[in-house]
């Protein structure tokens, strides 16, 4: 999976657009990390972000202490990227990837 650090436009958790974000917020410069199995962003720094690959589809749970529990599955087989927006309230657990269509 890989995370994003600034989000470019409106929206709230669970938000999504198809445009890969490259702004710099606060002189903070866009990046994207990689992530593996049970890791997480860095402690201490704002992560706005995630992208859905291609193809894949991905099962995930928001937590937000303001809006509760946000399940969502974001489908792009035979799409392209999307990078979905995590508030700075909420956490994002990706409870399941699949390469292709969703269940």
């Amino acid at each position: 999976m890989t995370a994003f650090r600034n989000w470019c436009s409106g929206g709230i958790t669970s938000s999504s657009t198809t445009t890969r974000p490259t702004c710099a917020v606060d002189n903070v410069q866009q990046s994207f990390i990689g992530l593996s199995g049970s890791g997480r962003t860095p402690s201490g720094q704002d992560w706005d972000g995630f992208q859905v690959d291609a193809g894949w589809c991905y099962d995930v749970l928001f937590v937000s202490y303001i809006f509760g529990p946000i399940q969502a599955t974001y489908n792009r087989s035979n799409l392209g990227n999307l990078y979905v927006k995590v508030g700075n309230d909420a956490t994002a657990y990706v409870q399941d990837q699949k390469f292709g269509s969703c269940p």
